[in-house]
């Protein structure tokens, strides 16, 4: 048979070609953009310690931004992206506040990238929430180490509903501050700077079936049109969006120099005086002069001290520029002085020096400004000294100092005790 003079099977054939032709060509062009099952719901992006720069070449971020673009490009991912929520976050390591800032700035250097890189996608749907630091994270590495100290009571308090601030003051000086050490020292390498990107992806909503329509055959027998009812999907309720939380730079404070008196001293008509300075964040060097210089003739009293030491000092744990000169310490230390003691019907004058000694101490701040210090220091001490009687006599009838012997000691213990009260001489900026 022929059909408008062609074949009715090769007519057949051709129209059969045309379709596999149509298919192939639809088929090419969903493949050319990945399934949205097979892209990832959200992505994560590091930062350098302290830093909001968000470098392509640094840890998985080439990755990441390779995959980003691809997602944000791809016109049948974003029609079912309804948002697109950047949590931003830093570390549990250091001051809270500046943390709190550096997340901020951090989530806010991913949707600068957004906005340059896509431009109008999205631009009234990316939400930013900085959060500090993920607690998930550090519960799962608490919960997989035994060796915690204190472990049960640190989930305790992880897991309450507390503030971030509170829980990051009751770790920091929960079991003296060894819990805090132990997280720093084990588990900082994956506290590390983890920023995320996630995408809230639009729930698929069900297409309403138009009802059949049936003809009616014009037949005797009567033919029933059964009626369907129209599916009306329940509207779908979209998460709450929070409005980005922005910091106000802060004024912040870093100590120059600290100047101290060693109250026991004080209490024994001792004065002195200290002067430490801080070298980094772990080292200061400290110089201190004890000065009395007290005499009392008619009763035949004195006290006359002059002393100079000077001491390096290894301050513990991970300090910010606002907490610099606390915590727990080691130093070593080495003085000399010439003294001359008197009381009553005897007396003692004498030169000291101290090679050598170990300290230790902590200190801790009682204000912004001023802070409480003990420390305890044992080392090794020489002392050469003449012991003497005051007498009146000679022509003029004044007191002198009568030489009785000289010898010579030597001391291996404690040769300094300190309660101190330091002031902080601090310089202000903007962080």
């Amino acid at each position: 048979m022929y059909i408008w003079g062609i074949d009715k099977k090769r007519l057949i054939v051709i129209a059969f070609m045309m379709i596999l032709l149509f298919g192939f060509s639809k088929l090419s062009r969903v493949s050319a953009f990945p399934s949205r099952t097979e892209l990832p719901p959200h992505l994560i992006f590091y930062f350098a310690n302290n830093s909001s720069l968000l470098m392509r070449d640094y840890y998985t971020n080439q990755s990441a931004l390779e995959k980003l673009d691809e997602m944000l490009k791809n016109p049948e991912y974003i029609s079912g992206v309804d948002s697109i929520t950047i949590f931003g976050s830093a570390s549990l390591i250091g001051n809270f506040q500046v943390n709190s800032r550096l997340s901020y700035e951090r989530a806010m250097a991913l949707r600068t990238y957004i906005r340059w890189k896509h431009p109008g996608v999205y631009n009234d749907r990316i939400n930013v929430l900085p959060s500090v630091f993920n607690w998930d994270v550090l519960i799962d590495l608490i919960q997989n180490d035994p060796n915690v100290p204190n472990r049960e009571e640190a989930l305790r308090i992880l897991s309450s509903s507390v503030g971030n601030q509170l829980k990051v003051n009751q770790i920091k000086q929960l079991g003296g501050g060894s819990t805090d050490f132990y997280i720093t020292k084990n588990f900082a390498k994956y506290m590390r700077t983890a920023t995320s990107v996630f995408f809230c992806i639009k729930e698929k909503q069900e297409e309403v079936q138009e009802p059949e329509t049936i003809e009616i055959q014009n037949d005797s027998v009567p033919v029933v049109v059964e009626e369907i009812e129209e599916i009306i999907p329940e509207p779908i309720e979209l998460p709450e969006v929070v409005s980005p939380i922005v910091l106000p730079q802060q004024n912040m404070y870093k100590p120059l120099f600290a100047v101290k008196t060693n109250l026991l001293y004080d209490l024994l008509s001792g004065f002195n005086v200290e002067v430490e300075v801080p070298i980094g964040k772990h080292l200061s060097l400290a110089g201190e002069w004890i000065f009395p210089w007290w005499i009392w003739e008619k009763k035949q009293y004195a006290l006359e001290i002059l002393n100079g030491n000077l001491e390096l000092r290894y301050w513990w744990g991970n300090h910010t520029k606002e907490d610099l000169l606390t915590g727990w310490y080691m130093g070593i230390y080495g003085g000399a002085g010439l003294y001359d003691v008197e009381w009553k019907t005897k007396g003692y004058q004498g030169e000291f020096i101290v090679p050598f000694g170990l300290s230790g101490g902590f200190a801790h701040k009682i204000s912004k400004n001023w802070r409480l210090e003990y420390s305890l220091g044992i080392g090794y001490m020489t002392n050469k000294y003449r012991k003497y009687i005051p007498q009146k006599c000679g022509y003029d009838d004044e007191w002198h100092l009568i030489k009785q012997k000289s010898e010579k000691s030597t001391w291996i213990g404690p040769t300094r005790v300190k309660v101190s009260l330091v002031w902080m001489i601090n310089q202000k900026y903007k962080k």
